[in-house]
């Protein structure tokens, strides 16, 4: 396989065109990875992207940089033409579970174990902003449209959308578990999480009310058997 270890995130190009793929060997290699979307062809290899697994990726508005986190504390960004490392942040005290990157290229979130999210920027290669507020892991953070907020998710149950400032704009009610994942459309109209309970939540991104919920199918009852009349 040209994959090493499992995969643990992908990302589209803005064109549709390209996939990206992190993945690679616990504590050992981070392996960041192009592939042509249509052929299933690998186009780029970035080497040595990070010393431990990629956790999160992702492209900016113009398909022309990514952004990575890794299990080593890092978050990246590099050239997608030349796979160049453009800068590396070091801030996360432990791994980073999610980054984005704002439509403009210059500001990128990112998500951490370390119950904090961090805004950079990729200008200056500094810290902008920590948040806190968190009471366990960041687990993903996704730019809304070309705006300056973007949606977080956390262990702690809560999906919130969150301003480049610190400030939270609006919560979303419902998420009783771990959750994992969240994402927008690009209008920001709506938002979608998914956590430990399997259940996918849906909301309104303007007012926060759920819109509907998609629960995993419960399992069959079997049948009681039927033993044969003598």
């Amino acid at each position: 396989s040209p994959l090493t270890g499992r995969v643990n995130t992908l990302a589209f190009s803005p064109d549709g065109k390209t996939l990206a793929s992190g993945s690679g060997e616990p504590s050992r290699s981070g392996e960041l990875k192009l592939w042509d979307a249509a052929t299933g062809a690998l186009v780029k290899e970035f080497k040595g992207a990070h010393s431990d697994t990629v956790q999160s990726v992702d492209f900016s508005g113009d398909g022309k940089l990514l952004a990575t986190g890794g299990a080593d504390r890092f978050v990246k960004a590099w050239t997608v033409a030349d796979t160049k490392l453009v800068k590396a942040f070091e801030g996360h005290t432990h791994q980073v579970l999610g980054v984005t990157l704002k439509r403009d290229g210059r500001i990128i979130a990112s998500a951490g174990a370390d119950n904090a999210v961090k805004v950079w920027s990729l200008v200056t290669g500094e810290v902008v902003r920590t948040i806190q507020g968190f009471s366990k892991e960041a687990t993903s953070i996704n730019h809304v449209g070309v705006g300056d907020q973007f949606l977080a998710t956390g262990g702690d149950g809560k999906v919130r959308l969150i301003n480049e400032t610190g400030s939270e704009a609006r919560t979303f009610a419902g998420a009783a578990d771990f959750m994992y994942s969240g994402a927008t459309t690009p209008d920001g109209k709506i938002v979608i999480g998914g956590g430990q309970d399997g259940i996918l939540r849906v909301w309104n991104g303007a007012t926060g009310t759920s819109i509907t919920t998609f629960e995993p199918p419960k399992a069959a009852t079997p049948e009681p058997q039927r033993t044969a009349a003598k």
